[in-house]
């Protein structure tokens, strides 16, 4: 394990990279999109402020459409922010959101350099900012990106305290339950840590009765782990869980667990794309959800993680200290295994690709390191090692590239193993946030003004929308006015997802696309609907 008070030139780096981040945040986080989810959850958040600025009188909160079921730490202190903010709602909440994405990069740095030192910390942070589904989510995701971060924080917190048992002190305790209330404050997933820190006990009793050849250390250990270190963390954790939850302060321990049925047990009325074929959500391929894990990931995090298990054996075969390494390090890649594998055994319902399974990827990242960490050490032995260097620095450079032609959708984001974006177009979803809307309203704007020049503003134009209207409309200038009644409406904005930009004739005028790929489209009506409007007034004159 590392010391955590020594700087080296790796922790410099990665501050600076933490600096760089910031900066992008603040410089960018206005060019995101409202996405689908983003309405209901800025809603829930100003209700639950409600139910306390009102001591509890506002239950709004407890039956807000499925939201009740999730706790409210960002979208409360969201609403909360918003009410001093100088910027709009939503851009408040993106500032947050990235904000809160940082967060967890420097939680991945930490977990990483913990297990491996500075550089493992330096790479893992690189790799994780270098991932185009957690950088672009990490602007307007307002439950995955969250809860990853809270949860890498916690892993961290787990690995320390798995380093000092079977006397972990007080105060990372403290924390550990912190950082596991405060995932279960946004997701009830957050129960996976105590199910985590309670394997970890386990596996440390067994391994210290195998050590001493005492079977009966289990027992004694186990029951002492359990006064000692489990019991305190879930007493830290429930609290600050029913801080952010309402819903689940009416019934301590029964909400949760309803909620955990309800989720296992979640519908969908939806089919999903999946390669190219669209499936029921509640009975997808088992490949489904492993098959978008490593199309997310960057091509050379991939492969890395891949060589993991390889690199591992290779360890345990140089017999490495238990606590000091073998554990926290099973823990860590149990942590990702088991998720998708248990997603995968029960049938879960998944939509959205890997976008629920976000809080794996500063694992995966911190793995990446971990491997990439072996062969450096080897590499640096190696005659040519220049060369392959150059070639390193070369994909980076193309990666980062990539993530510029895609801004601001880089959570659309496909590897070269499935021919990239443009690959994966028509075989897995795209822009399934409607993120590209507030493009394709800007660009109708600027399309309008110079069709109509100065009488711009003297015309008002009806606009209907594919899906979540508010991504759209909170763009909408004074005379754009959204209709319901798409058949009626003089524009059609619709992404492609479901090909829903199929679903109405008209003029296509205005193609956002990123990399050869589509992800929405706006459709001028206006000729169809005068048409219908004509033919249904003459109707009406005949009569």
């Amino acid at each position: 394990m590392t010391d955590a008070s020594t700087t080296s030139w790796e922790d410099r780096l990665a501050l600076a990279l933490f600096v760089v981040a910031c900066g992008l945040a603040i410089l960018t986080f206005q060019d995101y999109g409202v996405t689908w989810d983003e309405d209901v959850h800025n809603w829930y958040g100003v209700f639950v402020l409600d139910y306390y600025l009102t001591a509890f009188q506002d239950l709004r909160s407890l039956s807000w459409l499925n939201l009740y079921n999730y706790g409210a730490a960002f979208d409360m202190i969201a609403a909360a922010l918003n009410a001093v903010s100088p910027f709009g709602t939503y851009e408040t909440r993106h500032l947050l959101n990235a904000l809160t994405g940082i967060v967890g990069l420097i939680g991945t740095w930490k977990f990483a350099r913990f297990l491996g030192g500075p550089r493992v910390g330096l790479l893992a942070t690189l790799f994780l900012f270098l991932t185009p589904n957690y950088y672009g989510q990490m602007f307007n995701n307002p439950k995955d990106i969250p809860f990853a971060a809270a949860m890498v924080w916690a892993s961290y917190y787990l690995a320390r305290l798995t380093a000092a048992l079977p006397r972990p002190p007080l105060t990372l305790l403290v924390r550990l339950g912190i950082a596991t209330g405060l995932a279960l404050g946004v997701r009830v997933g957050g129960f996976l840590m105590v199910g985590y820190l309670g394997l970890t006990l386990l596996l440390f009793g067994l391994a210290r009765a195998h050590e001493a050849r005492r079977p009966l250390l289990a027992i004694t250990d186990g029951l002492y782990a359990l006064r000692r270190v489990l019991i305190p963390t879930v007493l830290v954790t429930y609290p600050v869980m029913l801080l952010f939850w309402p819903w689940a302060q009416r019934s301590p321990f029964l909400n949760p667990l309803r909620t955990l049925i309800f989720f296992s047990h979640e519908s969908f009325p939806f089919p999903t794309l999946y390669a190219g074929s669209y499936f029921p959500a509640t009975d997808l391929p088992w490949s489904y959800l492993p098959v978008h894990v490593a199309l997310a990931l960057p091509e050379l995090l991939l492969l890395l993680v891949l060589a993991a298990p390889i690199v591992a054996v290779i360890a345990l075969r140089r017999g490495q200290p238990l606590r000091e390494i073998v554990l926290p390090r099973f823990v860590l890649g149990f942590s990702v295994v088991f998720p998708i594998l248990y997603a995968v055994a029960i049938k879960a319902v998944l939509f959205d690709g890997m976008r629920h399974f976000i809080f794996v990827l500063p694992p995966l990242a911190v793995i990446a390191a971990l491997v990439a960490e072996s062969g450096l050490k080897r590499l640096a032995q190696m005659r040519r090692r220049n060369l392959i260097y150059s070639a390193l620095g070369a994909y980076g450079l193309a990666h980062i590239a990539v993530m510029v032609m895609l801004h601001p959708d880089e959570y659309v984001y496909y590897n070269a193993f499935i021919g990239g974006v443009d690959g994966a177009q028509g075989l897995f979803k795209l822009d399934y946030w409607a993120n590209s809307y507030a493009e394709a309203v800007e660009r109708l704007e600027a399309h309008l003004k110079a069709e109509y020049g100065a009488d711009f503003h003297d015309h008002d134009f009806t606009v209907a929308v594919c899906g979540p209207p508010i991504s759209a409309a909170w763009y909408f200038p004074e005379n754009f006015i959204f209709r319901q009644d798409r058949n009626n409406a003089d524009f059609f904005i619709a992404f492609t997802k479901d090909d829903c930009d199929k679903s109405l004739p008209g003029k296509e005028i205005i193609r956002v696309e990123r990399m050869g790929s589509v992800l929405s489209r706006v459709i001028d009506r206006r000729e169809i609907v005068a048409a219908s409007e004509k033919h249904a007034g003459q109707f009406a004159a005949r009569k």
